[in-house]
């Protein structure tokens, strides 16, 4: 069985000389006021154009340097993120989003809390809908999956010579 790509960019896999160790972010993005505000009887109010967009900052180390200087950055490109992103829910049937990783490495993945404990459990994907399996005393269910997004993208490298160390670091936004 061959490993699986940990991260790719634009069709390009990082090879893991170039990721040996990897720390990925993200941040939703959206046009929200906040702090709230404030209406004349001291109500807050919060107002969003649009919601739903991630940010994400990728780096990594490795002992050779990163592959992506031949891409195209003023291009979209297709990120397979190699850090999952975790939906919580009361209920055991839980929406993903359509923008997630498929390969069979990367699947969703569920988790039931009993006693404040997560507890692995199956899911059964079928569309955008996971169904974790019931577990008894559960009070609530999640699944981590991984995202796949199309994102505008800024790559920078590093080199460290004397500890002959390569870094590099992409800012990425979904489009």
């Amino acid at each position: 069985m061959s490993s699986p790509n940990y991260f790719e960019l634009g069709g390009v896999a990082l090879p893991l000389s170039s990721g040996l160790t990897i720390d990925q972010s993200y941040e939703n993005l959206s046009a929200t006021t906040y702090p709230p505000i404030r209406m004349a009887n001291g109500d807050a109010k919060v107002q969003t154009a649009w919601s739903a967009k991630l940010k994400t900052v990728i780096s990594g180390k490795g002992w050779r340097s990163s592959p992506f200087d031949g891409l195209d950055f003023g291009q979209a490109l297709l990120m397979k993120c190699t850090a999952p992103k975790t939906i919580a829910s009361a209920s055991n049937a839980i929406a993903l989003p359509s923008a997630r990783r498929t390969d069979s490495y990367f699947l969703p993945h569920g988790y039931a809390v009993v006693d404040g404990i997560d507890v692995d459990s199956p899911v059964n994907v079928a569309g955008d809908t996971a169904t974790v399996t019931v577990v008894s005393g559960a009070t609530s269910y999640g699944v981590h999956y991984y995202p796949e997004l199309t994102v505008f993208a800024q790559h920078s490298t590093g080199a460290s010579l004397f500890g002959a160390e390569f870094d590099w670091q992409i800012l990425a936004e979904e489009i």
